[in-house]
Parts: structure tokens; sequence; C-alpha cells
């Protein structure tokens, strides 16, 4: 963790406990979302020098299940938009954009006795340009490290998004035909409607599941596949090559471009020589009308 986050959690520890205290959760329309139960932040205050705390509530079995993953990206991302929205007057009606994000999890966090109902989140965002941020966020649960993430976060205006994604600004809404999934319990997931990977007849090879019904994956009317379903794919696709019992501690996500629902995205993963003889390193790639439109590096535990 940086040691400015470090010094921060020492030194403003009156405004993590004024941000614990209860309230009502954000409005979710700072984190563009529909559905009030799926706001997982509770409250925020500045630091100073661009430096930001949030209080986030994850209830046991709610809305994201127990899925460590979900929980986690819906924590980073609502944090971000938070305190874009919040605190850095960027305007509601904008897009916003990802391109790439990197986070890492303690191991031991997969365990559903470590697992806490609430966490702190401390935020530091530097300007890249007039219309984007770097973003260094660590997550802390009774004063302990538990995960971290590094991201850039820009926006962009709303006609100027129209004009970005042409044709695609208005899709179709539910007609994707949605294949039939691989058994749940090879993706680490315990019912069907979770699952997001379906049999090509290749191995290590998937076709990826746009299936719209699944609120906790989509929230509302979007029109390209969110970046939380591409990361979910790919810690199923993980769990396939790799076999339970192996979490990600480490996940380095790139974004190449829009994953449209007007085409069939196929998801690759291989294991690959990682770093740290404590991991196993999978790296799963989408590819769509023949061009890659991302790429996720998972280390998982060993």
């Amino acid at each position: 963790m940086p040691k400015t986050l470090l010094s921060d959690r020492q030194r403003h520890s009156h405004v993590v406990r004024r941000i614990a205290a209860p309230v009502q959760r954000i409005p979710k329309e700072f984190i563009h979302l529909h559905r009030t139960e799926a706001v997982l932040l509770t409250n925020w205050s500045t630091l100073g020098s661009g430096r930001y705390a949030v209080s986030a509530h994850w209830p046991r079995g709610g809305f994201f299940g127990d899925s460590v993953q979900i929980l986690l990206a819906q924590t980073i991302r609502q944090s971000c938009l938070l305190i874009g929205h919040a605190e850095l007057s960027v305007p509601l009606p904008h897009q916003t954009l990802m391109e790439w994000m990197d986070f890492s999890v303690s191991s031991d966090f997969y365990d559903p006795k470590n697992k806490p109902d609430n966490l702190f989140v401390l935020l530091t965002f530097k300007p890249n340009n007039p219309r984007s941020l770097r973003v260094e966020l660590s997550i802390l649960s009774e004063g302990r490290l538990v995960a971290e993430s590094l991201l850039d976060f820009s926006w962009i205006a709303p006609g100027a998004y129209r004009r970005l994604r042409g044709a695609h600004a208005e899709v179709p809404w539910g007609e994707v035909v949605v294949p039939s999934p691989v058994l749940p319990h090879t993706v680490g997931r315990a019912h069907e409607h979770e699952v997001l990977l379906a049999p090509t007849g290749l191995a290590d090879r998937w076709e990826l599941r746009m299936d719209v019904s699944n609120p906790a994956l989509y929230d509302h009317r979007v029109d390209h596949v969110p970046g939380l379903v591409l990361i979910e794919a790919a810690y199923q696709a993980a769990h396939a090559v790799t076999g339970p019992g192996h979490g990600p501690v480490r996940v380095m996500s790139t974004f190449d471009s829009y994953v449209e629902f007007d085409a069939p995205c196929l998801i690759d993963a291989a294991v690959v020589p990682a770093k740290d003889e404590d991991t196993v390193r999978v790296e799963v790639t989408g590819v769509q009308s023949g061009e890659r439109t991302f790429s996720i590096t998972m280390d998982c535990a060993q």
C-alpha cells in the first residue's frame, strides 16, 4: 500500500470513525445504478490534497451474493464514481470509461470467516489530463489492508459518447440468444443463472453468455457488456482451468474495445508461467469479430 494511504489511515482515524456511523446509503444516481439494494457505499469524507475516505457495507447473502470478485470490483467502481461526481465535479450525465484496472486481494480474504460486513476505502486521485484521473485505492477491514487497486478513470460528454458509439449507441435489449451454460460447479458458482460461460466444444475456450436478466451484473439497460461482467467471466474461466481453491490474489485488466451484444464473444484461458512460485497465473482473453476486446491476467493462490 502507498505510504501516503497508510499515514492517512493513522492521521485521519477520526474521519474513519465518523464515516462509520450508520447513515442512509449513497444516492444510487452517484454510482450509475438503478437498484438501491445494489449500492454498497454508506458515507464518504474528504481528507485533503486529492485524498478521500469511503465506507462500504457488504451484506451477507445480499444482492451480489457472496462473490468476493463481484463485491470487490463493485466497491472499487462505486467508490471512484462517488468521489468523481460528489467531489470532483464530474457531471452526472457523462459516461465514465476505464481502460485498465489492477487490483490485488489478500488470499485469506476468501475465507468466509474473514469476510467483513463493513469496510473502509481510502482513495488518492491524481490528474492525468482534464478528463482523466489516476486512482490509487486501498480497502481496509478492521484496520487491516485486505485489497488495493490502481486504475485510470476518465469521462466523456453524452454527445461525444454517442458519436463514439455510432450505430452501437442504440441496441436491442434482451434479444440476444443466450447459449446454455457449463455446469456451475466447474466455474465456481452454485447456480446456472450465475454462469457466464457456454461450451464451444474446444478445451479452455468458451462463449460469453450475455444474459441481461441477471440484475447483479446488468443493473440497467446499457449499450455494451459491462467491464464487471468481463472480470467475472475471467474469474470463471480461471477457475475452470485451475480448479477450486485457487482464488485470485491479483487481477490485471486491460479493456481494448467495447464488447458488443450483436456478435459472439469468445473467451480463451491459458495457464502461463507465474512470477511468484506461490501463485498460478492464468491469462484470459476475449475476442469478438476477430479482434481482441479485453485481456485479464489473474494470479491465483496455489
